[in-house]
């Protein structure tokens, strides 16, 4: 059975499954300041300290109290850990590394004797190319060092920079490397840079592949792995039990037309004009769980807590008591900076230390531009919806679409089939007036309402008529379309 080394590296260990295989080579590389090195510094604390491995450090470009200075303001305390024997931080030449790696008793076998070394870094490989100009013979010398790191039986990460972000670019250490690992930069926009993380290889092991988010913070380098949702299998359909359990909107007329509300665990698109209330929706779902006793999130990506609370008061909704009594919580992230695999994390952890029974998105209209690809802005929200239902909760996820599109392009949407039910509410001109729509497309599991009713967002809530007039007119409009 294959042995696992845990990095110590928040979102990394996911990433490789555990951790990476102990004995093995690995090279980071990355551009300057992507993360090299306190992610080389974070494997060597972790194993020191928690894990009963002693680590080396092999250092070209820095004094060992930088080192210590570097480490010391992620809150990692190498000096304290050198002092009991765990750590060794070493800074030399690639000269003398040479000499000494090829030496039978040289002073890098000897402190790994002494200190029963089981995790390395040497930081940074790229300062070998000092030793030659001849290609040929710098890959020999590299793969000859690492064939000696080898045969010390250390788990061991060396670093190497590159000047480029193309991720075709391969170097001969790669081929050599037991697992490579690439760290990006990069510009995301003319104003901001973004920390990336992929691992190109690991032999011996599988890992989730692809471009994962990072950053670093005053405690150290976090990775956030890219969301994707668990395999889909086809689902029995509720027993009458579960079909029993109903959340409701609080709204009269909207839950008359979906037959006494969601499915407990469901997730709800609702979509359309800019204007016609979508939020209102979503606040009236968590406040009416909220009155039954249940525990409600919000997540707005556009507004903060001030001007939601105030929103919500303008359509008869008084949450500030609920949100002081933490029966309400809020969330706000900006869409300029917003980093859509670091929120899913967030989410995440968050759903799992609390229980909650309501889940509010607002919007997706907001978090789609951080994710460019659509097939894995797909992915993220199916993963979202997986994220809820898995722990029972009932999720409504909001969503301004381009104005009057036809209804039957938002049920045959890739995206559609994420969700358990899909409201359209649109702006119609209805006999010389602008009036609000809504119908529902899709109730997955319950017998619905197919009609088209109009509705009213006043100062006392949201309001759906049982009847509309003119609505003939409009369906054989929308059938030609």
């Amino acid at each position: 059975m294959i042995e696992l080394a845990p990095t110590g590296t928040p979102g990394l260990d996911h990433i490789f499954h555990g951790g990476i295989v102990k004995g093995s080579v690995a090279l980071i590389q990355g551009t300057p300041g992507s993360g090299k090195t306190t992610l080389g510094l974070q494997f060597i604390y972790h194993g020191a300290k928690y894990c009963n491995e002693p680590g080396l450090v092999i250092t070209f470009e820095q004094l060992p109290q930088q080192i210590y200075r570097d480490a010391a303001q992620m809150g990692l305390d190498l000096q304290k850990l050198e002092e009991e024997s765990k750590v060794r931080v070493i800074s030399t030449s690639p000269e003398v590394f040479r000499s000494e790696m090829q030496a039978a008793d040289g002073m890098i076998q000897e402190q790994v004797q002494a200190l029963g070394v089981k995790r390395l870094l040497v930081d940074s490989i790229s300062h070998f190319q000092r030793l030659t100009d001849d290609r040929v013979e710098l890959r020999n010398l590299v793969t000859s060092l690492l064939n000696a790191i080898r045969q010390q039986g250390c788990t061991t990460f060396f670093t190497q920079e590159i000047d480029r972000e193309d991720t075709q670019f391969v170097a001969h250490e790669q081929y050599i490397a037991d697992a490579v690992v690439r760290m990006h930069f990069a510009t995301v926009n003319e104003l901001e840079r973004r920390r990336l993380i992929e691992v190109l290889k690991s032999r011996g092991q599988a890992f989730e592949a692809g471009k994962h988010s990072c950053e670093i913070k005053d405690n150290g380098l976090y990775i956030y792995p890219r969301p994707r949702p668990a395999a889909r299998a086809e689902t029995d359909p509720p027993t009458p039990e579960a079909a029993a359990v109903r959340q409701l909107f609080g709204i009269h007329g909207l839950d008359r037309m979906m037959g006494g509300g969601l499915l407990s665990g469901f997730s709800a698109l609702i979509a359309g004009d800019a204007g016609t209330g979508k939020s209102c929706f979503g606040r009236c779902f968590l406040a009416e769980g909220i009155r039954g006793g249940e525990r409600g999130l919000l997540v707005d990506l556009r507004e903060g807590a001030a001007k939601i609370i105030n929103a919500s008061r303008s359509i008869g909704l008084d949450i500030r008591p609920m949100v002081e009594a933490n029966q309400l919580s809020l969330i706000h992230e900006s869409p300029v900076r917003l980093d859509p695999d670091r929120l899913f994390w967030r989410l995440k952890d968050l759903v799992e230390r609390e229980a909650f029974d309501r889940v509010v998105i607002d919007s997706l209209t907001d978090l789609e531009p951080a994710i460019a690809d659509q097939d894995r802005f797909r992915d993220y929200v199916y993963a979202l919806t997986d994220l809820f239902g898995a722990k029972g909760i009932t999720s409504i996820f909001i969503r301004q679409t381009e104005e009057t599109p036809a209804e039957r392009e938002l049920v045959e949407s890739d995206l559609s089939m994420v969700f358990d039910a899909i409201i359209a509410v649109r702006l119609r001109r209805i006999q010389d007036h602008i009036r609000k729509t809504l119908a529902i497309l899709k109730l997955r599991a319950t017998e619905h309402d197919t009609g088209v009713r109009q509705f009213k967002v006043t100062s006392d809530g949201v309001h759906v008529d049982t009847g509309f007039e003119g609505g003939t007119h409009f369906l054989r409009q929308l059938a030609k379309a």
